[in-house]
């Protein structure tokens, strides 16, 4: 969960279709953000340089196969 001090900095969404593309191991991340397993439920940063999603780092299991979410989305405006 993402919490925040300044809503200057935090804007609601008027695109939440990004938000609910589940994106797979593997996968270019279509921004830099926070992003959420959806088989464990532990949230991640991918930052500008991460050019595809990686494995789960809480997920375990050896081979252990996991999804993304698009949580919050890092920009520079």
């Amino acid at each position: 969960m993402a919490f925040y001090e300044d809503e200057y900095y935090v804007k609601k969404t008027d695109k939440p279709d990004q938000y609910k593309t589940i994106r797979k191991i593997g996968e270019k991340p279509p921004s830099p953000g926070i992003y959420k397993c959806q088989k464990c439920g532990f949230e991640d940063v991918m930052n500008r340089d991460c050019d595809k999603l990686p494995p789960c780092a809480n997920c375990k299991e050896e081979g252990s196969s996991n999804t993304w979410k698009l949580l919050v989305k890092a920009t520079n405006k």
